[in-house]
């Protein structure tokens, strides 16, 4: 089982930044472009805020000729920030208590990239699949605990009922495994 796992072995570190000067316009469609629902609004290298699907949306909602505003006008505050050396918990800790689905990775003082709940949950949930893996097998003639020494390459038959739905993205209690998927009761409908 892979204990201590940090930032630094799940985060993708590409990102998507804008700056503070360009049209919400111009941001939006960079988010369409890239497949991202939210990105990075530097100043130089240094993270100043945010600007999300949510964001650039209220913007039109609200009359803003999205052409020519700028994305200081439309961003939301910076997502909290967490170092590459934090442990995946502290991570998941930080997003649910902010609450927050994104966080700002530094190493060393300098940004780095953006850490998703979409990377937080694969990686919390393929650690309790580790270590359901590892659990001894009960022999079932005397109760003795036994190991059969073997690689697991099957998959779990019990598995967290919270997590990431695969088909929608969404985050869920309840998953039901349809053709080796795991995808909530929306999904599962269509």
């Amino acid at each position: 089982m892979r204990e201590n796992v940090t930032v630094h072995d799940i985060i993708g570190m590409e990102y998507v930044g804008v700056s503070e000067s360009d049209t919400v316009q111009a941001a939006t469609e960079l988010m369409l472009e890239e497949e991202t629902d939210t990105v990075v609004v530097l100043r130089g290298r240094e993270p100043v805020g945010m600007l999300t699907c949510h964001d650039a949306l209220a913007t039109l909602v609200d009359g803003g000729d999205a052409a020519e505003r700028p994305v200081s006008e439309a961003m939301s505050e910076p997502a909290p920030r967490i170092t590459t050396l934090a442990d995946v918990d502290e991570a998941a800790g930080i997003m649910f208590s902010e609450p927050a689905s994104h966080l700002l990775v530094f190493d060393e003082g300098e940004f780095v990239g953006l850490l998703t709940e979409r990377e937080v949950m694969a990686a919390t949930s393929s650690r309790s699949v580790e270590s359901d893996y590892d659990a001894p097998l009960a022999d079932e003639n005397d109760g003795e605990l036994v190991t059969d020494g073997s690689d697991y390459e099957t998959e779990a038959e019990e598995f967290s009922t919270q997590s990431i739905c695969e088909v929608c993205g969404s985050l869920v209690r309840d998953l039901s495994n349809m053709n080796g998927q795991l995808i909530c009761a929306d999904c599962r409908e269509v």
